[in-house]
Protein backbone atom coordinates (compact mmCIF):
# COMPACT_ATOMS: atom_id res chain seq x y z
CA UNK A 1 0.00 0.00 0.00
CA UNK A 2 1.74 3.53 -0.97
CA UNK A 3 0.67 7.32 -0.43
CA UNK A 4 -1.49 7.71 -3.30
CA UNK A 5 -3.60 4.80 -1.92
CA UNK A 6 -3.98 6.28 1.52
CA UNK A 7 -4.59 9.65 -0.13
CA UNK A 8 -6.83 8.44 -2.25
CA UNK A 9 -9.38 6.85 0.78
CA UNK A 10 -8.68 10.56 1.81
CA UNK A 11 -10.56 11.97 -0.59
CA UNK A 12 -13.87 10.64 0.35
CA UNK A 13 -13.63 12.78 3.72
CA UNK A 14 -15.30 15.52 2.41
CA UNK A 15 -17.90 16.98 4.40
CA UNK A 16 -20.67 16.37 2.05
CA UNK A 17 -19.75 12.67 2.35
CA UNK A 18 -19.44 12.29 6.00
CA UNK A 19 -22.86 11.30 6.86
CA UNK A 20 -23.39 8.21 4.14
CA UNK A 21 -23.21 4.95 6.12
CA UNK A 22 -21.06 2.04 5.18
CA UNK A 23 -21.12 -1.36 6.24
CA UNK A 24 -19.02 -2.30 9.41
CA UNK A 25 -18.51 -5.67 11.38
CA UNK A 26 -17.65 -4.77 15.09
CA UNK A 27 -16.08 -7.51 17.07
CA UNK A 28 -16.22 -7.07 20.61
CA UNK A 29 -14.45 -8.47 23.64
CA UNK A 30 -16.55 -10.94 24.73
CA UNK A 31 -16.74 -12.45 21.23
CA UNK A 32 -19.75 -11.58 19.81
CA UNK A 33 -20.10 -9.77 16.84
CA UNK A 34 -22.28 -6.56 15.79
CA UNK A 35 -23.01 -5.90 11.59
CA UNK A 36 -24.33 -2.82 10.55
CA UNK A 37 -23.60 0.29 9.27
CA UNK A 38 -21.88 3.67 10.54
CA UNK A 39 -20.99 7.31 9.24
CA UNK A 40 -18.21 7.36 6.59
CA UNK A 41 -15.27 7.17 8.47
CA UNK A 42 -16.90 9.08 11.56
CA UNK A 43 -15.26 6.86 14.13
CA UNK A 44 -11.61 7.17 13.30
CA UNK A 45 -11.78 10.94 12.28
CA UNK A 46 -14.92 12.99 14.01
CA UNK A 47 -14.25 10.37 17.08
CA UNK A 48 -11.39 8.23 17.66
CA UNK A 49 -12.47 6.18 20.18
CA UNK A 50 -16.29 6.03 19.79
CA UNK A 51 -18.58 4.11 17.03
CA UNK A 52 -22.24 3.89 16.24
CA UNK A 53 -23.75 0.74 15.04
CA UNK A 54 -27.02 1.35 12.84
CA UNK A 55 -29.50 -2.17 12.19
CA UNK A 56 -30.08 -2.07 8.83
CA UNK A 57 -33.46 -4.08 9.37
CA UNK A 58 -34.70 -2.28 12.39
CA UNK A 59 -32.67 1.26 12.22
CA UNK A 60 -31.58 0.91 15.93
CA UNK A 61 -28.33 2.52 17.00
CA UNK A 62 -25.79 0.96 19.55
CA UNK A 63 -22.70 2.91 20.39
CA UNK A 64 -19.81 1.34 21.48
CA UNK A 65 -16.36 2.57 22.66
CA UNK A 66 -12.80 1.12 22.14
CA UNK A 67 -12.66 -0.56 25.53
CA UNK A 68 -15.59 -2.39 24.58
CA UNK A 69 -14.11 -3.51 21.05
CA UNK A 70 -11.84 -6.53 19.59
CA UNK A 71 -11.54 -5.44 16.42
CA UNK A 72 -13.56 -3.15 13.78
CA UNK A 73 -14.30 -4.35 10.15
CA UNK A 74 -15.19 -1.47 7.71
CA UNK A 75 -15.93 -1.30 3.81
CA UNK A 76 -14.51 1.07 1.68
CA UNK A 77 -16.72 1.40 -0.72
CA UNK A 78 -14.82 3.78 -2.65
CA UNK A 79 -11.53 1.39 -2.49
CA UNK A 80 -14.02 -1.29 -2.83
CA UNK A 81 -12.12 -3.05 0.31
CA UNK A 82 -12.40 -4.35 3.80
CA UNK A 83 -10.31 -2.16 6.31
CA UNK A 84 -9.39 -3.58 9.69
CA UNK A 85 -8.91 -1.38 12.32
CA UNK A 86 -8.09 -2.54 16.14
CA UNK A 87 -8.06 0.06 19.45
CA UNK A 88 -5.04 0.61 20.35
CA UNK A 89 -2.97 3.28 23.18
CA UNK A 90 -1.18 6.12 20.90
CA UNK A 91 0.40 8.80 21.09
CA UNK A 92 -1.62 12.54 20.88
CA UNK A 93 0.49 14.37 17.90
CA UNK A 94 3.74 14.20 16.73
CA UNK A 95 5.83 17.10 18.01
CA UNK A 96 6.52 15.06 21.45
CA UNK A 97 6.96 11.67 20.15
CA UNK A 98 11.10 11.73 20.67
CA UNK A 99 10.32 12.06 24.94
CA UNK A 100 10.38 8.77 26.77
CA UNK A 101 6.59 9.64 27.79
CA UNK A 102 4.70 11.50 25.60
CA UNK A 103 1.22 12.49 25.45
CA UNK A 104 -0.77 9.58 25.23
CA UNK A 105 -4.75 9.55 23.95
CA UNK A 106 -7.33 9.40 26.73
CA UNK A 107 -8.85 6.75 25.43
CA UNK A 108 -7.38 3.56 23.09
CA UNK A 109 -8.19 4.96 19.43
CA UNK A 110 -9.06 3.16 16.50
CA UNK A 111 -5.45 2.43 13.90
CA UNK A 112 -5.23 0.71 10.78
CA UNK A 113 -2.80 -1.84 10.37
CA UNK A 114 -0.66 -0.87 7.56
CA UNK A 115 2.55 -3.45 7.86
CA UNK A 116 2.32 -6.14 10.34
CA UNK A 117 6.03 -7.20 11.43
CA UNK A 118 7.17 -9.79 13.38
CA UNK A 119 8.94 -7.49 15.37
CA UNK A 120 7.50 -4.03 15.16
CA UNK A 121 4.42 -2.82 13.04
CA UNK A 122 3.16 0.45 11.57
CA UNK A 123 -0.31 1.64 11.30
CA UNK A 124 -2.52 4.70 10.70
CA UNK A 125 -5.32 7.08 11.74
CA UNK A 126 -6.84 9.72 9.92
CA UNK A 127 -6.70 13.11 11.34
CA UNK A 128 -8.57 16.44 11.00
CA UNK A 129 -6.50 19.85 10.27
CA UNK A 130 -7.54 22.95 11.21
CA UNK A 131 -5.07 26.31 9.44
CA UNK A 132 -6.30 29.49 11.47
CA UNK A 133 -5.04 32.90 9.37
CA UNK A 134 -6.62 36.43 9.75
CA UNK A 135 -8.51 35.81 6.85
CA UNK A 136 -10.01 32.93 9.08
CA UNK A 137 -10.03 29.17 8.95
CA UNK A 138 -8.48 26.56 6.50
CA UNK A 139 -10.35 23.16 7.62
CA UNK A 140 -8.36 19.53 5.96
CA UNK A 141 -7.09 16.32 6.71
CA UNK A 142 -3.93 14.24 7.02
CA UNK A 143 -2.58 10.75 7.75
CA UNK A 144 -0.91 10.16 11.14
CA UNK A 145 1.99 7.21 10.78
CA UNK A 146 2.72 5.22 13.93
CA UNK A 147 5.06 2.35 15.03
CA UNK A 148 4.83 -0.12 17.55
CA UNK A 149 7.12 -2.88 19.20
CA UNK A 150 5.26 -5.96 20.13
CA UNK A 151 6.56 -5.21 23.26
CA UNK A 152 6.08 -1.27 23.09
CA UNK A 153 2.74 -0.02 25.68
CA UNK A 154 1.64 1.97 22.87
CA UNK A 155 2.33 2.93 19.65
CA UNK A 156 4.39 6.11 18.79
CA UNK A 157 3.95 8.52 15.94
CA UNK A 158 6.31 9.12 13.03
CA UNK A 159 5.07 10.98 10.40
CA UNK A 160 2.44 13.25 9.65
CA UNK A 161 0.73 13.58 5.79
CA UNK A 162 -1.10 16.15 4.90
CA UNK A 163 -0.37 16.23 1.22
CA UNK A 164 1.17 19.50 1.43
CA UNK A 165 4.72 20.26 0.01
CA UNK A 166 7.30 19.72 2.31
CA UNK A 167 11.36 20.22 2.32
CA UNK A 168 13.43 17.46 2.85
CA UNK A 169 16.31 18.92 4.78
CA UNK A 170 16.00 18.26 8.40
CA UNK A 171 13.25 15.31 8.20
CA UNK A 172 15.56 12.48 8.68
CA UNK A 173 17.17 13.92 11.60
CA UNK A 174 13.90 14.36 12.87
CA UNK A 175 13.23 10.05 11.78
CA UNK A 176 16.09 9.33 13.39
CA UNK A 177 15.03 11.52 17.14
CA UNK A 178 11.63 9.87 16.88
CA UNK A 179 13.09 5.65 16.20
CA UNK A 180 15.86 7.00 18.52
CA UNK A 181 15.62 3.40 20.64
CA UNK A 182 16.64 1.63 17.32
CA UNK A 183 20.09 2.54 15.91
CA UNK A 184 19.18 0.57 13.13
CA UNK A 185 17.59 3.86 11.60
CA UNK A 186 20.84 5.86 10.63
CA UNK A 187 21.46 2.97 8.48
CA UNK A 188 18.70 2.58 6.83
CA UNK A 189 18.03 6.50 6.30
CA UNK A 190 21.33 6.19 4.33
CA UNK A 191 19.79 4.40 1.81
CA UNK A 192 16.11 5.18 1.73
CA UNK A 193 15.46 8.53 -0.30
CA UNK A 194 13.03 11.14 1.66
CA UNK A 195 10.94 10.58 -1.67
CA UNK A 196 10.76 6.77 -1.10
CA UNK A 197 9.73 7.58 2.50
CA UNK A 198 6.97 10.14 1.21
CA UNK A 199 5.43 8.28 -1.22
CA UNK A 200 5.29 4.96 1.32
CA UNK A 201 6.01 6.06 5.08
CA UNK A 202 5.07 2.73 6.05
CA UNK A 203 8.65 1.47 4.07
CA UNK A 204 10.75 2.73 7.08
CA UNK A 205 9.20 0.14 9.71
CA UNK A 206 9.05 -2.37 7.23
CA UNK A 207 12.60 -2.21 6.88
CA UNK A 208 13.40 -1.70 10.22
CA UNK A 209 11.57 -4.70 10.93
CA UNK A 210 14.14 -7.06 8.72
CA UNK A 211 16.79 -5.71 10.74
CA UNK A 212 15.53 -6.56 13.82
CA UNK A 213 14.64 -10.37 12.85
Amino acid sequence: MIMRKWFFMLLAILPFRVAQAQNVEVTLNNGSVVKGETSLYSFYVDNAHEIRVKDKASDEKSDFTSTDVKRIKFYDKKAKEWTNWIPMVAQMGLSMSYKKEPKLYKNPVFLQPVYEGKSISAYIHYTSTATHVKSGSIYGFGIMFYYKAKNDDFARTYYFNDNSVTIGIGQKTMLKRYFKEYPQINEILKDLSMKEFRKDPALLVKKLDEMLK
